[in-house]
């Protein structure tokens, strides 16, 4: 007896081995400068839903959305009877600050020197000496 993981798996490798198929039709009958900003998303109840990344795109595939599904007719096995063309603006991740390496100049690890032998208690005193080494040279 199978497990529900197992059909769900088969299901949702067939259904990428079709969108893989869909955009390997698609690409080629259109402009080379697309291939990178359209993608075919589902198919189900034959509509295919392809997703540009910009509403140009979106523009340019519905003036060519009669000759895709034409295309397409004579490559499935099941027609497509509409195409929907949806926008979605790629995801951006904000880029990472540079790791900041906090220094210490020369003239203030004199000053944290001086302040440190001006200082009874041994500890911290010893604290601010460890300090002012770390100046950069």
């Amino acid at each position: 007896m199978h497990s529900i993981n197992h059909f769900m798996t088969a299901r949702i490798t067939e259904k990428s081995q079709l969108l893989d198929k869909l955009n390997a039709l698609i690409l080629p009958l259109l402009p080379a400068a697309s291939h990178s900003h359209i993608k075919a998303a589902n198919y189900a109840n034959q509509v295919l839903v392809l997703i540009v990344d910009s509403p140009v795109w979106a523009a340019r595939l519905r003036t060519q959305h009669k000759t895709i599904i034409a295309s397409l007719e004579k490559e499935l096995k099941s027609p497509v009877s509409a195409l929907k063309i949806k926008f979605e603006q790629p995801v951006q991740s904000k880029p990472r600050p540079p790791k900041y390496k906090p220094s210490l100049s020369n003239d203030s690890a004199s000053l944290i020197r001086q302040t440190a032998n001006s200082i009874a208690d041994e500890d911290l005193k010893n604290s601010l000496l460890r300090l002012s080494t770390k100046s950069t040279q």
